[in-house]
């Protein structure tokens, strides 16, 4: 997604001191009597025995794009949806999600959401962003509650054939943004279902089958043709049957092993990817009274929260990190997972190592565990530190060894790899080093987030429609713009986030329903009031249109050049941004 972060411009000399870019702006986003956007101001001072008076404009970072934007991985116009939900127009909303995405109610419910960490909310009301995640889960569900319409087909305009590989979040994003523009696209999937890690690693108190199976079915009502049971182990295959390219997206699903003594051939270890899939089948795992989790991730949290909804009396969480989730040290497992955890009885035992794995006649018994009194190095690499004493012994039926995956991909010899098992994909276009054939998700990047696989997904299928256009894959792709601190309008008014109803701690343990009950339509509205609209401007100019503080001053001082670092790119691309010609004068980049 292309985002510039546009810098106003101020020619000084031209300011009469009007105030009409105030009096546009407060009346553009329907600001009350005190907060504004910006500000004119009059400025005296002495320069060489003479003094000189004249009007300046603050600085106003309001016209880049809005900072939840910029977080987004997947590339979503977050501000953009956030307002229209605030609107009361719900169906708006959920288009504009799906010009990125089909995966709107898997976002709502599973995204890290990075979005609220950048969130200028939460830099006024005390750490307490807009609950962006739920309002995009809210849309979802909200149409799919009032029935859902079978999508229409999209006509094939394009006569080049798409094979993609993987029907995880990647694959299904890259076929869905494909068969948008008219191509032929098939996903080859060799488990019996489609979704990926989405299907078989994520409990459905988290994820209900059902809202992956819906959105799963949108995507196929527009065309795309879901082949589950199909292994494919090379892309020559592909292409003698007639596909012109192919996407790899693959996954990494191979569970990295503790690597100490007793934890191989030993019955009753097993990794949380094994564990999950299990507990998501007919025939339900038998794990014991008592279970020991190792890991301090989701995917731990996770096993660990299936195990007590299993029947276990006792769970324990084992892991190196500290609870300070501040310090480089601290668990990677996001703090609601861990508070809710807690409410259902999960014990977490910090800042410790896994030693040995104890058994009796080949089944696990225990562990042996010592302190770990460092996870991390000051660059944030990976690298435990042990004390030898004291030993600590817990006892346990099994264990479960959550500390991540790796790509491990049978096949496809003629792709190159890196050191580490990924395929080796270009960082902007995707494209492999076989022609024709592009990569993405946690095949290249190693595991990551479902939003990260849509974003990386949605630059595959930009460069797969060049690679089949005979285009460019490169030219003109820039880095997502950084993002760009927004000054804040003077005295707001303080909000406070609305709380997600959630399901009874007591009642949780005894099924697999969904925790997390969702926004009701007037929680949604009153939340998404809670945004500044940081982005309105921004998208404004991408859009080749003019603010409404440009639009409004009678001298023409205020203007939005593109930043110089894209000079030469979108003046090429984008001509429209560049037909403001500024008075020729003494000027200041704010």
């Amino acid at each position: 997604m292309l985002m510039v972060p546009h810098k106003r411009m101020t020619i000084a000399d031209n300011c009469v001191g009007c105030y009409a870019c105030e009096a546009a702006c407060k009346q553009e986003h329907n600001l009350p009597v005190g907060p504004r956007w910006i500000r004119v101001y009059p400025d005296m001072r002495e320069t060489g025995g003479r003094w000189y008076f004249n009007y300046m404009v603050t600085e106003c970072e309001h016209a880049g794009p809005a900072p939840c934007q910029v977080a987004c991985p997947a590339g979503l116009d977050v501000w953009h949806y956030v307002i229209l939900v605030s609107q009361g127009n719900f169906g708006k909303a959920l288009e504009v999600i799906r010009e990125t995405t089909p995966f709107a109610g898997v976002l709502g419910r599973v995204c890290p959401h990075p979005c609220e960490i950048d969130c200028e909310r939460r830099t006024v009301d005390s750490e307490q962003p807009v609950s962006i995640r739920h309002l995009k889960r809210f849309v979802a569900d909200y149409e799919r509650e009032a029935g859902r319409k079978k999508a229409k087909a999209v006509r094939k305009t394009k006569d080049s054939r798409v094979a993609i590989v993987g029907s995880g979040p990647a694959g299904l994003n890259c076929a869905y943004t494909l068969v948008k523009q008219g191509y032929p696209v098939t996903v080859f999937e060799a488990a019996p279902e489609a979704g990926g890690l989405l299907r078989y690693a994520l409990p459905k108190y988290r994820l209900p089958d059902e809202i992956l199976d819906d959105e799963i079915h949108y995507i196929e009502e527009l065309g795309v043709e879901i082949k589950t049971g199909t292994s494919i182990k090379d892309t020559k295959t592909l292409f003698n049957q007639g596909y012109q390219a192919v996407f790899l997206a693959v996954g990494a699903t191979r569970s990295l092993r503790l690597g100490v003594e007793g934890e191989d051939n030993t019955t009753g270890v097993m990794t949380a990817l094994e564990l999950l899939k299990q507990a998501k089948s007919a025939a339900k795992p038998i794990i014991g009274s008592r279970v020991i989790v190792i890991g301090g991730g989701n995917s731990a949290m996770d096993a660990a929260r299936v195990s007590l909804r299993l029947g276990a009396k006792e769970v324990h969480m084992v892991c190196l990190e500290s609870r300070d989730l501040t310090s480089k040290d601290g668990m990677l497992a996001d703090a609601i997972e861990i508070e809710e955890a807690e409410e259902e009885g999960l014990i977490i035992d910090t800042c410790l190592g896994v030693k040995k794995v104890l058994s009796q006649n080949g089944r696990f018994t225990g562990i042996e565990s010592i302190p770990c009194i460092s996870v991390r190095e000051k660059d944030g690499s990976f690298a435990p530190k042990y004390a030898e004493h004291p030993v600590r012994t817990m006892e346990g039926d099994t264990l479960v060894v959550a500390i991540g995956q790796r790509a491990d991909v049978p096949g496809f010899e003629e792709v190159e790899r890196t050191s580490a098992g990924t395929f080796r994909a270009d960082i902007f276009s995707l494209a492999t080093n076989v022609p024709g054939v592009f990569a993405g998700g946690d095949v290249v990047s190693g595991p990551l987030d479902v939003a990260s696989a849509i974003g990386a997904s949605n630059e595959a299928a930009i460069s797969i429609d060049r690679y089949l256009r005979g285009l460019d894959l490169v030219e003109g792709r820039l880095p997502i713009a950084k993002r760009v601190r927004q000054i804040l309008p003077t005295k707001i008014v303080k909000t406070v986030r609305s709380p997600v109803p959630l399901l009874d701690a007591q009642q949780r343990v005894k099924s697999f329903a969904e925790v997390e009950l969702g926004f009701d339509e007037r929680l949604a509205i009153e939340e998404a009031k809670r945004c500044f609209n940081c982005g309105e401007c921004g998208a404004a100019l991408e859009k080749g249109l003019t603010t409404a503080c440009v639009h409004a001053c009678p001298s023409h001082c205020i203007y939005h050049p593109t930043p110089k670092i894209a000079l030469k790119v979108y003046r090429e691309d984008f001509p429209h941004l560049w037909n403001i010609t500024p008075k020729i004068g003494t000027y200041r980049e704010d």
